[in-house]
């Protein structure tokens, strides 16, 4: 009897020690959101084709409940804009060591499932009325995943930012063809030759600047990532006017990525209002 009982208060004892999650350090939470959680550690695998694609999203995991039931989801249709006020945004984008890397998926890192993502130094900021957000990351879609009009652009990229309490903020930069990219030449040449591969080239610095147009004016909504989880009260900031890339470099990116935007979204009533960024730049 004594043994059996040693023998049951072992295996409650594992039992509880199986269920409880793992601490966590500040180094371990991830760059650009609140830490997960417990359950969704090891999210569900997802793609953007196939019985994996978006409109399975909601269904392979019960931590992408939003992708399916969220009432702000992005990306979104841009179409005429109501007037909104100028205010005192700025981005204040700084040169960066060019640290790059490919990954079919990622865990833990905001809009990053099938694309390539450039993770930067500090320094660079977004200022608004609400925060100040600190740029984590930026990285690549194609096709756009905003429309404009109905209309995709060639490419879409996104600029990540994070506030010190963990809110989201993302400058979409629409892509077209046209002159070639200083920056993206940088990248195309530094390709990670396979997925899951990361590249860290320390003499590569990126002008950060360069990714910007001249006039950065906005479109501004409230809305989510645009992979799962699919969080929502995400601000977004889908500059007006797009910048360039040759075909070639629009190809290069299109090979590597293939089909990696999720479909537009109903906006259910948000607002969408134009906005001027204060662009300052590094010099």
């Amino acid at each position: 009897m004594l043994k059996n009982n040693l023998l049951l208060t072992l295996a409650a004892l594992l039992t509880l020690a199986a269920c409880k999650p793992a601490e966590k350090t500040a180094a371990d939470a991830p760059a650009t959101q609140a830490a997960p959680a417990a359950d969704s550690a090891r999210p569900a695998h997802w793609g953007y084709e196939g019985e994996d694609g978006p409109p399975y999203w909601p269904k392979l995991s019960p931590v992408y409940a939003a992708c399916g039931e969220g009432k702000s989801q992005s990306p979104i249709n841009i179409t005429k804009a109501e007037a909104g006020e100028s205010s005192a945004w700025k981005l204040d984008y700084q040169k960066t060591k060019l640290k790059i890397s490919h990954h079919a998926h990622v865990d833990d890192i905001i809009d990053n499932g099938h694309t390539i993502q450039v993770t930067v130094d500090g320094g660079s900021t977004m200022t608004t009325d609400k925060d100040t957000y600190v740029l984590k990351q930026f990285h690549f879609h194609t096709p756009s995943e905003h429309t404009v009009d109905g209309t995709h652009m060639p490419m879409e990229m996104h600029f990540v930012h994070q506030s010190a309490d963990g809110k989201l903020a993302v400058v979409g930069v629409m892509v077209r063809e046209g002159p070639a990219n200083e920056n993206l030449a940088k990248l195309i040449t530094h390709f990670p030759a396979a997925k899951g591969e990361t590249k860290h080239v320390a003499d590569v610095e990126l002008d950060l600047k360069l990714h910007l147009p001249d006039n950065v004016a906005a479109y501004h909504y409230s809305g989510s990532l645009t992979t799962p989880p699919c969080t929502e009260n995400v601000d977004w900031m889908v500059l007006r006017d797009p910048i360039t890339a040759s075909p070639e470099q629009l190809a290069a990116f299109e090979a590597k990525l293939g089909k990696s935007n999720r479909p537009v979204q109903s906006l259910h009533g948000r607002s969408l209002r134009t906005r001027l960024l204060q662009s300052k730049a590094a010099e």
